[in-house]
C-alpha cells in the first residue's frame, strides 16, 4: 500500500509542540474511543501526556468504565486536533503499559486536586460511579486532604494506570481552509517499515 514513509509519530510531535507554541488552549487535550462490552462506541476528552517514540502517553484509573474496555480489547483509537495549525490526526493501535518510573514521573507532575481526586477512586467511589450528592465528593476529598496534607507527598494511587498507544495506523489531515481541499494521507506500519497513502479529502 502506497509509499514508505517516515515514523508518523515525528509529524505529530512537532505539530503538538507548534499547537502549543501558539497557545492552542486545546494542545493538550485528545480524544480516546473505546468500545463498551455491548458494542457500543464510547468517547471522551483526556488529557494528553507525552508524544515520543514509544507512541502517546496517557494515564488512566483502574476504576473507570474506559479502562476496563482498554483491558478488554486491549486496542484503542485516538484523536488530536490542533486548529491553530490545522492538523487533525486519528491513531489506531494497541495500548501497553508504560515503565513505573514514567508513571512516577507524571504523577510528580499532577496538580494536588487531582492526586487526591485519583485517590477518592480508590477510598471512596471509582470513576463514574454513581453520587449521592456534590456534597459526598466534597466530604470525601476533604478526608483525603487530612490524610495527605503536604501536595508533594501524595503517594502514587494503586489504582492509577500509564499506558502507551502504539501507533500502527495513522491517519494524517493537513487542513487547506481557502479551498477546503485537505490533504489527507493513511499510513500503516508494516514489517519493512510505514507506508502512506494518499486519500480523497
Amino acid at each position: 500500500m502506497g509509499e514508505a514513509a517516515p515514523e508518523p509519530l515525528a509529524e505529530i510531535a512537532a505539530a503538538w509542540e507548534e499547537a502549543r507554541r501558539r497557545g492552542d488552549a486545546y494542545a493538550d487535550v485528545c480524544f480516546l474511543a473505546t468500545v463498551t462490552a455491548e458494542g457500543r462506541p464510547a468517547m471522551r476528552a483526556l488529557v494528553l501526556r507525552d508524544i515520543d517514540a514509544q507512541g502517546v502517553a496517557l494515564l488512566l484509573n483502574a476504576t473507570s468504565p474506559k479502562w476496563q474496555q482498554l483491558s478488554a480489547r486491549g486496542e484503542a483509537a485516538l484523536l488530536l486536533l490542533w486548529r491553530s495549525v490545522q492538523r487533525q490526526y486519528r491513531i489506531f493501535g494497541p495500548v501497553v503499559p508504560m515503565p513505573p518510573a514514567r508513571l512516577q514521573a507524571y504523577w510528580a507532575r499532577k496538580g494536588y486536586a487531582s492526586k487526591l481526586l485519583e485517590h477518592y477512586y480508590g477510598a471512596f467511589r471509582g470513576q463514574s460511579q454513581p453520587l449521592p450528592s456534590r456534597d459526598a465528593l466534597l466530604q470525601g476529598i476533604a478526608a483525603l486532604q487530612q490524610r495527605y496534607p503536604d501536595p508533594e507527598a501524595v503517594p502514587l494511587p494503586e489504582t492509577l494506570r500509564g499506558v502507551y498507544l502504539v501507533p500502527t495506523e495513522v491517519e494524517l489531515w493537513h487542513g487547506s481552509p481557502a479551498d477546503l481541499l485537505h490533504e489527507r494521507r493513511l499510513c500503516l506500519r508494516t514489517p519493512q517499515g510505514w507506508r502512506c497513502q494518499l486519500l480523497v479529502p
